[in-house]
């Protein structure tokens, strides 16, 4: 009698984050957006892995229901106990592990948080506290020149995004400022609301997203902020503000509809001016203008990670443009989506 052929194991993807955190040599050398870099004055940061005998980037997977920019941060928080925040994505790796499951890792480039006393103080107490990893886990933990990491890193994919890092360097795309533009988060239905339109609250669902948007702003360092005059837009940043001890700023004039081709360098000028990361929070109906004023300052093969309708967004989706300036002018590097995971 032939034997009846065994189920497959389902297949499903393992889904981590990581990141490639670099500083300069000379710890007293400013970080500036859009700056070339030398390969030799940078380093970046290992960790050995004795279980398996190799060096690699800091990495790990989704807890719970993190959004895997949360996770990449918290990953290198326990492996390496530095605290970072995340700057332009990188090249996504795909491997099959022994189990015959297939890993997605996400990484970016990360950059150490000012703390003991820095500008970033007032930030990085909104990170939630983690456990360092075991040393059965990881055993060493190291900053080395790019020439010695090329050197120890164990798997090629690794070895390729050391060079995109450097690459980026070389071409002053390492340092970016990050912009995240956000629909606000789900509020009480217009049918059940009394008041004036511009005081509509948001639902207990919205209070939620917006508790959740805490962690994903603190993972890209965000300092700034702005919104409309609206209680759902500001109440979507108001838990973020409330921690990190922030004003929300009004918008500038542009994004209340002064549609004029020619302030539209000046007004994306004044949403990246200071360099400092930052969010804004706007109606749905919004967005498609600010996302238009964007597109003009982004190459074609990263123009299509924009919506094509505000509509696809989901309530609170962030976009997040990494923006440098070249020669003067405005850029977009990267375009990501991420969404709080509330209610999966």
């Amino acid at each position: 009698m032939t034997p009846s052929p065994q189920p497959m194991p389902p297949m499903r993807l393992i889904r981590a984050g990581g990141a490639l955190v670099w500083r300069f040599r000379d710890p007293a050398r400013p970080i500036i957006p859009g700056e070339v870099l030398d390969e030799r004055d940078i380093e970046v940061l290992l960790v050995h892995r004795p279980q398996y005998h190799d060096w690699s980037w800091p990495k790990g997977k989704i807890e719970g229901k993190e959004t895997i920019p949360v996770a990449a941060v918290r990953e290198v928080e326990e492996e390496t106990g530095h605290v970072i925040r995340l700057g332009a994505p990188l090249t996504t790796q795909r491997y099959r592990l022994g189990s015959g499951q297939t890993k997605e890792v996400r990484y970016w480039v990360g950059t150490l948080m000012e703390s003991d006393g820095g500008k970033d103080d007032g930030l990085v107490h909104l990170r939630k506290p983690v456990h360092r990893a075991p040393s059965r886990e990881i055993d060493q933990t190291q900053w080395m020149t790019t020439s010695r990491a090329h050197d120890l890193l164990t798997r090629r994919g690794d070895r390729r995004l050391l060079t995109e890092l450097v690459m980026r360097g070389r071409s002053g795309e390492l340092v970016t400022t990050a912009l995240a533009l956000l629909p606000h988060a789900r509020t009480v239905s217009a049918q059940q609301w009394e008041g004036d339109e511009e005081t509509r609250p948001l639902s207990r669902v919205g209070v939620r997203e917006a508790l959740e948007l805490v962690d994903l702003l603190s993972s890209y360092g965000v300092r700034r902020a702005m919104a409309t005059s609206s209680a759902r837009t500001r109440q979507t940043l108001g838990p973020w503000a409330a921690l990190a001890g922030v004003d929300i700023e009004a918008l500038p004039s542009r994004a209340a509809g002064v549609n004029s081709p020619s302030s539209d360098e000046a007004f994306a000028r004044a949403l990246i001016s200071d360099s400092e990361p930052r969010v804004l929070c706007a109606p749905r109906s919004m967005l498609p203008g600010i996302f238009d004023v964007f597109r003009q300052f982004t190459p074609s093969g990263v123009r299509m990670n924009f919506p094509l309708d505000a509509r696809e967004l989901s309530a609170s989706e962030m976009v997040i443009l990494h923006t440098v300036v070249h020669g003067g002018q405005v850029r977009v590097l990267d375009v990501e989506r991420h969404a709080p995971r509330t209610g999966e």
